[in-house]
């Protein structure tokens, strides 16, 4: 589950700039929706994803 969201924020990159009436060029706070998207939104969106699936770490080990 958690690698077919990750791939989903990938393919979600070129979806964004695939969008009609280059709607990934306009622009907020001087920046583009396309740069925000890959240099902001898609990080924080994959280590979340990365941090909520992080696997359990097991029962402690008893020193023998």
């Amino acid at each position: 589950m958690p690698a077919l969201l990750l791939l989903l924020v990938l393919v979600a990159f070129p979806a964004i700039a695939f969008l009609p009436h280059q709607i990934a060029t306009i622009r907020l706070a001087g920046l583009s929706i396309l740069w925000w998207y890959g240099g902001v939104v898609a990080p924080v969106l994959a280590a979340l994803i990365a941090i909520a699936w992080r696997p359990d770490p097991g029962p402690p080990s008893r020193p023998e």
